[in-house]
């Protein structure tokens, strides 16, 4: 089991370093642009990359934020129930949630899958490929389902899912644990 915790956080990682890669690559197309502009020079397509750099830094770093409490939780009913009430009812919106979150991904998979199969083009000034950040954004979903289940069966088993972990650990604790 514990091999299989260290495994799916790694993966929880990698979707949030994934996410800070897209990111540090916005700021890169730019910059590149910004000294582009000072020597007469346009960086082609740099609009169309800016875009798939922008939804896979929303994306793929999902289940990580989500793991470590990033996420805004909304406990207008859950913050008022108590006992069974509340066990059945955080159990009800993991599955819900997480049920949502695997269409997402398998309509954004289904999504590449059609642009690959029909080799579909940006229609900017640089044809690129659409499949590959519509792949990167039906990974981030899956992730965010996979995280979602897994916080649904650690819940179910008794345990404390991560995001309320995260959420009674105070604002110093959870800074020391990004460094």
């Amino acid at each position: 089991m514990a091999a299989l915790r260290r495994g799916l956080d790694a993966l929880y990682l990698l979707g949030g370093v994934a996410g800070g890669v897209a990111l540090f690559a916005i700021g890169g197309i730019i910059a590149a642009q910004v000294v582009g502009r000072q020597f007469g020079l346009t960086l082609e397509g740099a609009d169309d990359l800016t875009a798939f750099a922008v939804a896979g830094s929303a994306l793929l770093p999902l289940a990580y934020a989500f793991r470590h409490g990033a996420h805004i939780r909304v406990d207008l009913i859950i913050g008022h129930l108590k006992g069974r009430a509340r066990f059945a009812m955080e159990a009800a919106a993991l599955l819900a949630t997480a049920g949502l979150a695997a269409f997402l991904a398998f309509s954004m998979a289904d999504l590449a899958h059609d642009s690959w199969q029909f080799e579909d083009v940006a229609q900017g000034t640089v044809p690129w490929k659409l499949w590959y950040p519509q792949a990167a954004c039906a990974a981030g979903c899956a992730l965010m389902a996979v995280a979602l289940l897994d916080d649904l069966a650690v819940h179910l088993s008794g345990g404390t899912p991560s995001y309320r972990r995260a959420a009674e650990q105070s604002a110093v604790q959870r800074a020391a644990e990004e460094l």
